[in-house]
């Protein structure tokens, strides 16, 4: 199963960050597999976790996480296209259960992002544009060798 998460938000809009493994933790321990260098961020923040489905679980962090919006209190399973926010961080998912990271049929990539407040399948400004090259990211993240800690200091 391809996941992914897909920076929503700020200066960084448009990466897109692979979750490798079964088990994916966001927090600022040295052994986490992503270390956002926020302080709103706990030191073990969240896990995802990957299996016959993905879910997202809360660690105990102090600023929460948010699915969709809402505040999750128990681990919560993960779909396509849903907003995934950590403390200040917002991500979207691209989940896939083929081996394939192509894009849907026709090279879109709106089945996976939910409509927005006006009812447009993208979202506005920076994002419009990963999805236009969102097929060119996934190749580039495929391509490259993987480090052992591929995503420390990447936020």
């Amino acid at each position: 199963m391809i996941v992914q998460l897909v920076v929503a938000t700020g200066n960084r809009t448009g990466q897109v960050i692979p979750v490798s493994g079964e088990k994916f933790i966001i927090g600022r321990a040295e052994d986490c597999h992503m270390r956002p260098q926020s302080e709103l961020i706990s030191r073990y923040h969240c896990a995802i976790l990957v299996g016959d489905k993905v879910v997202v679980r809360d660690l105990g962090s102090t600023n929460g996480v948010r699915l969709n919006g809402e505040k999750i209190n128990a681990e919560q399973v993960l779909c396509n296209g849903d907003k995934l926010t950590i403390a200040p961080l917002e991500f979207y998912l691209h989940i896939e259960a083929e081996a394939s990271a192509e894009l849907p049929q026709g090279g879109s990539a709106a089945s996976w992002y939910p409509p927005d407040a006006n009812g447009a399948t993208y979202p506005g400004g920076q994002s419009t544009i990963l999805l236009n090259q969102l097929k060119t990211l996934n190749q580039e993240v495929y391509t490259e060798s993987q480090p052992s800690h591929p995503l420390k200091k990447i936020l």
